[in-house]
């Protein structure tokens, strides 16, 4: 066991009395005989993409532009960090750092070595003095493009997305809600250098956008889905072979949007219905011949219902007056008035309002 000796004791390797001894050893002869021993790192390279800041030291990346120092001061931190980390020692020790970092010289005149002087500190016992030791390492700069840049630049990507409706036209009210889902979602990771969009399309087939990872690909259909009840697929195309052997696959998520939409008019059961909402198990109809509002088993309504939205003729109607169970309606279109059911009009509406609706086989219906 280590421990200080007595004062009238001698060393035992050069006989001086002066003590005060560790392990029966004068402090010179105790420093002599125990060295500080340390991994000192005489070099460093520091890979900084010129495009974005990054940089890249002993394997670890640090992003910069995340960061609200300057790039020398993160330089300089983490230099020394790597510095202290190569020492491999259990003794606690003490730093002092200088250096020549300037970031001026980095950027505008693409300097290629700086210099870090570290002077490490230990102390075996407190009665006796400091060891010390002080070495160089050179700080070697090379600027390159890093590899999210790099996939940026070639136009990479890992998946596609695609949003269809499910044998109809996407409305334009669904590409107005999708539009903006996705552009809300990509503020959400504007911090997120390897999320992006390369790509949107919206034509007559729908959306299709290029996405730059499948994570990214995959959240955005999830919530697409979310918004409109609608059903993932997934499908993965071969894309190439890495250098190692592994199969590279590109992920396509395609997000089939339901048969019927909200407003859609629809034959159901023999009665016209507008639809409500749709959601994965059911959808919300409002009946128009006496405004009940049910929900209906989706499966049920997509096998057995009838869209008749290409076959309606719309038309603008006023209310002339009512009555307890019956009201006078004016077509807007010829002026004529005819009576019909109160219970058949949408609610809370009164004498002189205009409602929307529509002529079908012959007979009114309205709308809102």
């Amino acid at each position: 066991m280590i421990k200080i000796s007595e004062r009238g004791r001698f060393c035992a390797v050069c006989g001086t009395m002066n003590g005060p001894f560790l392990d029966n050893l004068c402090e010179k002869c105790y420093k002599k005989e125990n060295p500080l021993k340390i991994k000192k790192l005489d070099s460093l390279q520091v890979e900084i993409c010129y495009e974005c800041g990054t940089l890249r030291i002993l394997g670890n990346r640090v992003d910069t532009w995340k960061r609200d120092e300057n790039l020398e001061e993160i330089i300089r931190e983490v230099a020394r960090s790597a510095i202290i980390e190569k020492l491999e020692v259990d003794t606690p020790l003490q730093y002092e750092f200088e250096d020549d970092i300037e970031e001026s010289k980095i950027m505008n005149y693409g300097v290629k070595e700086f210099a870090t002087s570290t002077r490490v500190y230990a102390k075996p016992h407190e009665d006796f003095s400091e060891f010390e030791e002080s070495f160089t390492t050179r700080l070697k700069m090379h600027r390159t493009v890093c590899d999210e840049c790099s996939k940026y630049k070639t136009g990479y990507y890992e998946a596609i997305l695609q949003v269809r409706g499910e044998d109809r036209k996407l409305t334009e009210k669904e590409e107005e809600d999708i539009e903006a889902l996705i552009e809300r979602m990509m503020k959400q990771y504007e911090d997120a250098r390897m999320a992006y969009i390369l790509d949107l399309d919206v034509d007559q087939d729908g959306i299709t956008a290029t996405v730059s990872t499948k994570f990214l690909a995959e959240s955005l259909a999830k919530e697409i889905k979310g918004i409109s009840a609608g059903k993932i697929t997934v499908a993965y195309e071969h894309k190439t072979t890495s250098r190692d052997g592994t199969d590279v696959f590109t992920n396509t998520y395609l997000v089939r949007l339901p048969i019927f939409s909200k407003g859609d008019v629809l034959e159901y059961d023999k009665i016209l219905w507008v639809v409500k909402s749709v959601s994965e198990q059911q959808i919300k109809m409002e009946s128009l011949e006496n405004r009940e509002i049910r929900q209906h088993d989706r499966k049920r309504v997509e096998k057995r219902g009838r869209k008749k939205n290409d076959e309606i003729v719309m038309r603008e109607y006023m209310i002339v007056s009512k009555e307890i169970n019956a009201v006078v309606i004016m077509a807007m279109d010829n002026y004529e008035n005819y009576e019909d059911n109160l219970e058949r009009l949408p609610p809370k509406k009164e004498e002189g309002e205009n409602i929307t609706g529509f002529i079908y086989d012959d007979r009114n219906y309205y709308l809102e």
